[in-house]
Protein backbone atom coordinates (compact mmCIF):
# COMPACT_ATOMS: atom_id res chain seq x y z
CA UNK A 1 0.00 0.00 0.00
CA UNK A 2 1.76 3.27 -1.13
CA UNK A 3 2.50 5.56 1.63
CA UNK A 4 0.70 9.37 1.58
CA UNK A 5 3.28 11.94 1.97
CA UNK A 6 2.36 14.76 4.49
CA UNK A 7 1.55 17.41 1.93
CA UNK A 8 -0.81 14.39 0.25
CA UNK A 9 -2.44 13.89 3.57
CA UNK A 10 -3.27 18.00 4.03
CA UNK A 11 -4.70 17.93 0.53
CA UNK A 12 -6.54 14.95 1.17
CA UNK A 13 -8.15 15.86 4.59
CA UNK A 14 -9.08 19.31 3.18
CA UNK A 15 -10.73 17.76 0.20
CA UNK A 16 -12.56 15.24 2.80
CA UNK A 17 -13.43 18.52 4.74
CA UNK A 18 -15.20 19.93 1.74
CA UNK A 19 -17.40 16.82 1.20
CA UNK A 20 -18.79 16.87 4.18
CA UNK A 21 -19.33 20.52 4.13
CA UNK A 22 -21.32 20.25 1.08
CA UNK A 23 -23.34 16.91 2.19
CA UNK A 24 -24.37 19.06 5.13
CA UNK A 25 -25.67 21.70 3.40
CA UNK A 26 -23.07 24.40 3.45
CA UNK A 27 -20.21 25.88 1.19
CA UNK A 28 -17.01 26.38 1.58
CA UNK A 29 -16.43 30.09 2.91
CA UNK A 30 -16.41 32.99 0.73
CA UNK A 31 -16.14 36.65 1.14
CA UNK A 32 -19.33 38.29 2.70
CA UNK A 33 -20.98 40.59 0.07
CA UNK A 34 -20.42 44.91 0.41
CA UNK A 35 -23.26 46.11 2.74
CA UNK A 36 -26.24 47.58 0.85
CA UNK A 37 -25.50 51.36 -0.12
CA UNK A 38 -28.46 53.20 2.27
CA UNK A 39 -31.06 54.78 0.64
CA UNK A 40 -33.62 57.58 1.48
CA UNK A 41 -34.09 61.35 1.21
CA UNK A 42 -31.07 63.55 1.10
CA UNK A 43 -31.89 66.92 2.33
CA UNK A 44 -29.29 69.74 0.93
CA UNK A 45 -29.95 72.81 2.56
CA UNK A 46 -28.61 76.32 2.72
CA UNK A 47 -29.36 78.70 6.06
CA UNK A 48 -29.03 82.13 5.79
CA UNK A 49 -29.33 85.16 8.34
CA UNK A 50 -32.18 87.58 8.88
CA UNK A 51 -33.79 90.24 11.02
CA UNK A 52 -37.09 91.46 11.63
CA UNK A 53 -40.14 89.53 11.63
CA UNK A 54 -40.61 86.13 9.28
CA UNK A 55 -42.73 87.95 6.39
CA UNK A 56 -39.72 90.53 5.80
CA UNK A 57 -36.52 88.75 6.96
CA UNK A 58 -34.16 90.28 4.58
CA UNK A 59 -31.64 87.54 3.64
CA UNK A 60 -28.10 87.95 4.16
CA UNK A 61 -28.67 90.52 7.25
CA UNK A 62 -26.97 88.77 9.99
CA UNK A 63 -24.55 86.28 9.83
CA UNK A 64 -25.24 82.34 10.83
CA UNK A 65 -24.90 81.91 14.92
CA UNK A 66 -22.10 79.46 15.35
CA UNK A 67 -23.18 76.05 16.95
CA UNK A 68 -26.41 75.93 14.68
CA UNK A 69 -27.46 71.48 14.72
CA UNK A 70 -30.28 70.26 12.45
CA UNK A 71 -31.75 67.64 13.70
CA UNK A 72 -34.85 64.77 12.81
CA UNK A 73 -37.65 65.18 14.97
CA UNK A 74 -38.37 61.30 14.45
CA UNK A 75 -34.38 60.60 15.36
CA UNK A 76 -33.20 63.01 17.15
CA UNK A 77 -29.72 61.04 16.54
CA UNK A 78 -29.97 61.77 13.00
CA UNK A 79 -28.35 65.57 13.15
CA UNK A 80 -25.38 67.87 11.81
CA UNK A 81 -24.21 70.78 12.29
CA UNK A 82 -24.38 74.19 10.33
CA UNK A 83 -21.29 74.80 8.41
CA UNK A 84 -19.88 78.28 8.55
CA UNK A 85 -21.26 79.46 5.10
CA UNK A 86 -24.89 78.29 6.49
CA UNK A 87 -24.71 74.67 4.63
CA UNK A 88 -25.66 71.48 5.82
CA UNK A 89 -26.54 67.83 4.56
CA UNK A 90 -28.80 64.94 5.82
CA UNK A 91 -28.55 61.52 4.27
CA UNK A 92 -31.01 58.48 4.38
CA UNK A 93 -34.05 60.25 5.50
CA UNK A 94 -37.17 58.36 5.25
CA UNK A 95 -39.34 58.94 2.95
CA UNK A 96 -43.31 60.22 3.48
CA UNK A 97 -43.06 62.63 5.97
CA UNK A 98 -40.56 64.15 8.34
CA UNK A 99 -39.97 67.25 10.31
CA UNK A 100 -36.31 69.28 10.51
CA UNK A 101 -35.60 70.72 13.50
CA UNK A 102 -32.76 73.45 13.92
CA UNK A 103 -31.37 73.89 17.85
CA UNK A 104 -28.97 76.22 19.09
CA UNK A 105 -27.37 75.32 22.89
CA UNK A 106 -29.34 72.74 22.62
CA UNK A 107 -32.94 75.00 22.13
CA UNK A 108 -35.21 74.66 19.55
CA UNK A 109 -35.39 77.91 17.55
CA UNK A 110 -37.58 76.56 14.70
CA UNK A 111 -39.06 73.53 12.52
CA UNK A 112 -40.13 73.10 9.59
CA UNK A 113 -42.52 70.02 8.66
CA UNK A 114 -42.04 68.43 5.16
CA UNK A 115 -44.46 65.42 3.22
CA UNK A 116 -45.23 63.45 0.15
CA UNK A 117 -41.62 63.11 -0.16
CA UNK A 118 -40.20 59.68 -2.23
CA UNK A 119 -37.15 57.15 -1.73
CA UNK A 120 -33.99 58.94 -3.05
CA UNK A 121 -35.55 62.14 -3.60
CA UNK A 122 -33.37 64.93 -3.08
CA UNK A 123 -34.69 68.09 -0.97
CA UNK A 124 -32.93 71.68 -1.89
CA UNK A 125 -33.27 74.35 0.76
CA UNK A 126 -33.20 77.07 1.76
CA UNK A 127 -33.99 78.41 5.21
CA UNK A 128 -33.86 82.04 6.87
CA UNK A 129 -33.72 82.75 10.53
CA UNK A 130 -35.45 85.84 11.81
CA UNK A 131 -36.43 86.54 15.23
CA UNK A 132 -39.95 84.39 14.64
CA UNK A 133 -38.12 81.51 14.18
CA UNK A 134 -37.20 79.30 11.02
CA UNK A 135 -38.57 80.40 8.14
CA UNK A 136 -38.52 78.13 4.74
CA UNK A 137 -37.24 80.60 2.08
CA UNK A 138 -37.27 78.36 -0.77
CA UNK A 139 -38.11 74.41 -1.82
CA UNK A 140 -36.98 72.10 -4.33
CA UNK A 141 -37.70 68.66 -5.34
CA UNK A 142 -35.41 66.50 -7.48
CA UNK A 143 -35.71 62.63 -8.08
CA UNK A 144 -38.38 60.36 -9.25
CA UNK A 145 -41.40 62.34 -11.13
CA UNK A 146 -41.27 65.04 -8.53
CA UNK A 147 -38.86 67.88 -9.99
CA UNK A 148 -42.32 69.26 -11.44
CA UNK A 149 -42.57 73.09 -11.33
CA UNK A 150 -44.65 75.58 -12.69
CA UNK A 151 -43.40 79.32 -12.63
CA UNK A 152 -45.58 82.44 -13.96
CA UNK A 153 -44.11 86.13 -14.06
CA UNK A 154 -42.04 88.60 -16.46
CA UNK A 155 -39.23 87.55 -18.66
CA UNK A 156 -36.56 89.44 -17.07
CA UNK A 157 -33.92 88.85 -19.38
CA UNK A 158 -33.06 87.01 -23.08
CA UNK A 159 -29.99 85.23 -21.97
CA UNK A 160 -29.61 83.40 -25.00
CA UNK A 161 -31.53 82.74 -27.78
CA UNK A 162 -30.39 79.72 -30.57
CA UNK A 163 -33.38 77.81 -32.84
CA UNK A 164 -31.23 74.84 -33.48
CA UNK A 165 -30.51 74.81 -29.67
CA UNK A 166 -31.10 75.73 -26.14
CA UNK A 167 -32.53 79.32 -25.66
CA UNK A 168 -32.19 80.54 -21.63
CA UNK A 169 -34.40 82.91 -20.21
CA UNK A 170 -34.67 84.50 -16.63
CA UNK A 171 -38.25 84.21 -15.80
CA UNK A 172 -39.76 85.03 -12.44
CA UNK A 173 -36.33 84.92 -10.90
CA UNK A 174 -35.28 81.35 -12.49
CA UNK A 175 -32.90 80.96 -15.45
CA UNK A 176 -36.05 78.44 -17.99
CA UNK A 177 -33.93 76.42 -20.62
CA UNK A 178 -36.04 75.96 -23.95
CA UNK A 179 -35.02 72.94 -26.03
CA UNK A 180 -36.31 72.33 -29.08
CA UNK A 181 -38.14 68.77 -29.40
CA UNK A 182 -38.63 69.48 -25.29
CA UNK A 183 -40.21 72.93 -24.99
CA UNK A 184 -43.61 73.66 -26.33
CA UNK A 185 -43.82 77.50 -27.05
CA UNK A 186 -47.34 78.78 -27.82
CA UNK A 187 -49.59 81.82 -27.49
CA UNK A 188 -53.12 80.60 -27.57
CA UNK A 189 -53.69 78.06 -30.08
CA UNK A 190 -50.67 79.52 -32.28
CA UNK A 191 -47.09 78.01 -32.18
CA UNK A 192 -44.47 80.47 -31.17
CA UNK A 193 -40.52 80.41 -31.09
CA UNK A 194 -37.95 81.35 -28.66
CA UNK A 195 -37.41 83.90 -30.66
CA UNK A 196 -40.59 85.78 -29.86
CA UNK A 197 -40.09 85.16 -25.68
CA UNK A 198 -39.11 88.80 -25.41
CA UNK A 199 -37.74 90.97 -22.12
CA UNK A 200 -41.63 92.18 -20.42
CA UNK A 201 -43.70 89.87 -22.30
CA UNK A 202 -45.63 87.64 -19.02
CA UNK A 203 -45.47 84.27 -19.55
CA UNK A 204 -46.47 81.05 -17.95
CA UNK A 205 -44.01 78.10 -17.82
CA UNK A 206 -44.45 74.14 -16.95
CA UNK A 207 -41.29 72.23 -16.53
CA UNK A 208 -38.97 70.26 -14.31
CA UNK A 209 -35.65 71.27 -12.39
CA UNK A 210 -32.29 70.37 -14.09
CA UNK A 211 -28.85 69.43 -12.56
CA UNK A 212 -27.90 72.78 -10.18
CA UNK A 213 -25.53 75.03 -11.94
CA UNK A 214 -23.14 77.43 -10.24
CA UNK A 215 -25.55 80.51 -10.49
CA UNK A 216 -28.43 78.45 -9.13
CA UNK A 217 -30.84 75.66 -10.56
CA UNK A 218 -32.09 76.04 -13.95
CA UNK A 219 -35.84 75.16 -15.38
CA UNK A 220 -36.18 73.02 -18.40
CA UNK A 221 -39.57 73.92 -19.53
CA UNK A 222 -41.80 71.53 -21.36
CA UNK A 223 -44.52 74.45 -22.28
CA UNK A 224 -43.89 77.97 -22.35
CA UNK A 225 -46.82 79.99 -22.78
CA UNK A 226 -46.70 83.69 -23.65
CA UNK A 227 -49.65 85.27 -21.92
CA UNK A 228 -52.41 87.87 -23.79
CA UNK A 229 -54.41 90.98 -22.26
CA UNK A 230 -57.28 89.04 -22.18
CA UNK A 231 -56.04 86.42 -19.67
CA UNK A 232 -54.06 88.45 -17.33
CA UNK A 233 -55.11 92.65 -18.01
CA UNK A 234 -52.72 94.87 -19.32
CA UNK A 235 -49.55 92.56 -18.47
CA UNK A 236 -47.87 95.13 -16.79
CA UNK A 237 -48.61 95.27 -13.00
CA UNK A 238 -49.13 97.80 -10.59
CA UNK A 239 -45.61 98.95 -10.14
CA UNK A 240 -46.53 99.62 -5.93
CA UNK A 241 -47.80 95.78 -5.91
CA UNK A 242 -45.80 93.63 -3.42
CA UNK A 243 -46.06 90.92 -6.61
CA UNK A 244 -44.20 91.91 -9.27
CA UNK A 245 -46.96 91.89 -12.40
CA UNK A 246 -49.92 92.16 -10.45
CA UNK A 247 -52.76 94.30 -10.31
CA UNK A 248 -55.94 94.32 -7.75
CA UNK A 249 -59.11 92.65 -9.61
CA UNK A 250 -56.78 90.71 -11.87
CA UNK A 251 -55.96 87.15 -12.23
CA UNK A 252 -52.94 85.69 -11.36
CA UNK A 253 -50.98 82.77 -10.55
CA UNK A 254 -48.39 81.68 -7.96
CA UNK A 255 -46.54 78.51 -6.70
CA UNK A 256 -44.69 78.34 -3.62
CA UNK A 257 -44.75 76.50 0.15
CA UNK A 258 -47.56 76.97 2.53
CA UNK A 259 -45.81 78.51 5.59
CA UNK A 260 -49.01 77.99 7.80
CA UNK A 261 -52.38 78.49 8.44
CA UNK A 262 -55.48 75.85 7.34
CA UNK A 263 -56.63 74.29 3.90
CA UNK A 264 -59.22 77.11 3.67
CA UNK A 265 -56.88 80.09 4.60
CA UNK A 266 -53.28 79.53 4.61
CA UNK A 267 -50.04 81.48 4.08
CA UNK A 268 -47.70 81.31 1.01
CA UNK A 269 -44.41 81.52 1.03
CA UNK A 270 -44.59 82.33 -3.31
CA UNK A 271 -41.30 81.10 -5.37
CA UNK A 272 -38.46 82.97 -6.31
CA UNK A 273 -37.88 86.50 -6.32
CA UNK A 274 -41.12 87.41 -7.34
CA UNK A 275 -42.94 88.34 -3.88
CA UNK A 276 -41.90 90.81 -1.33
CA UNK A 277 -43.28 89.01 1.33
CA UNK A 278 -45.45 86.09 2.88
CA UNK A 279 -48.87 86.19 0.91
CA UNK A 280 -52.50 85.29 2.45
CA UNK A 281 -54.70 83.23 0.21
CA UNK A 282 -58.54 83.04 0.68
CA UNK A 283 -59.12 79.52 -0.41
CA UNK A 284 -62.59 78.64 1.21
CA UNK A 285 -64.31 78.62 -2.55
CA UNK A 286 -61.61 77.20 -4.13
CA UNK A 287 -61.39 73.50 -5.96
CA UNK A 288 -58.55 71.18 -4.53
CA UNK A 289 -56.37 68.91 -6.89
CA UNK A 290 -53.14 67.02 -7.36
CA UNK A 291 -50.42 67.02 -9.37
CA UNK A 292 -49.81 64.45 -10.87
CA UNK A 293 -53.67 63.15 -10.18
CA UNK A 294 -53.87 60.16 -12.30
CA UNK A 295 -53.40 56.13 -12.16
CA UNK A 296 -55.71 53.95 -9.89
CA UNK A 297 -54.80 55.53 -6.53
CA UNK A 298 -55.18 59.06 -7.62
CA UNK A 299 -56.01 61.01 -4.06
CA UNK A 300 -59.70 62.37 -3.81
CA UNK A 301 -60.07 66.71 -3.97
CA UNK A 302 -61.31 66.03 -0.05
CA UNK A 303 -57.60 64.10 0.28
CA UNK A 304 -55.81 66.68 -1.59
CA UNK A 305 -57.10 69.64 0.16
CA UNK A 306 -56.23 68.23 3.77
CA UNK A 307 -52.71 67.91 2.37
CA UNK A 308 -52.35 71.52 2.45
CA UNK A 309 -50.03 71.54 5.48
CA UNK A 310 -47.31 73.99 6.54
CA UNK A 311 -44.28 72.76 4.07
CA UNK A 312 -46.77 71.53 1.39
CA UNK A 313 -46.12 72.76 -2.25
CA UNK A 314 -48.72 74.50 -4.37
CA UNK A 315 -49.88 76.26 -7.24
CA UNK A 316 -52.58 79.16 -6.71
CA UNK A 317 -55.13 80.05 -9.18
CA UNK A 318 -57.21 82.86 -8.23
CA UNK A 319 -57.49 86.67 -8.05
CA UNK A 320 -55.33 89.28 -6.19
CA UNK A 321 -58.20 91.15 -3.64
CA UNK A 322 -55.51 93.61 -1.94
CA UNK A 323 -52.08 94.57 -2.82
CA UNK A 324 -49.29 97.55 -1.46
CA UNK A 325 -45.97 97.78 -1.36
CA UNK A 326 -45.59 95.82 1.06
CA UNK A 327 -48.36 93.17 0.96
CA UNK A 328 -50.80 91.26 -1.22
CA UNK A 329 -53.91 88.96 -0.42
CA UNK A 330 -55.44 86.55 -2.91
CA UNK A 331 -58.50 84.58 -3.32
CA UNK A 332 -58.23 81.22 -4.32
CA UNK A 333 -60.47 79.50 -7.48
CA UNK A 334 -57.95 76.45 -7.25
CA UNK A 335 -55.48 74.84 -5.76
CA UNK A 336 -53.31 72.54 -6.83
CA UNK A 337 -50.89 70.28 -4.52
CA UNK A 338 -47.42 69.09 -6.23
CA UNK A 339 -46.61 65.13 -5.16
Amino acid sequence: MPRLSPRSSLAALVVAAVFLLTACGGSPASPSPAAPVASGVTVVGRVVGATGSAASAEVGAASVPEGLVVSLRENPAVSVPVAADGSFTLRGLPGGSFTLVFLLAGSEVGSLPFTGLAPNQELSLTVALSTAGVVLLEERRNGIGHGDVELEGLVEAVLVVDLAADSRFTIAGHTVVARPGVTAIREGNRARTAAEVAVGRRVHVKGVWLTAEAGGQPVLAHEIKLQDEEEDGDGEGDPDCAISGGRVGERIELQGSVVSGSPTAFVLRVEGNRARSPVPVDAASASFECSPAGGPNAPTPAQCQASVVAGARVHVKGSLTACSATTAAVRASSVRVQK
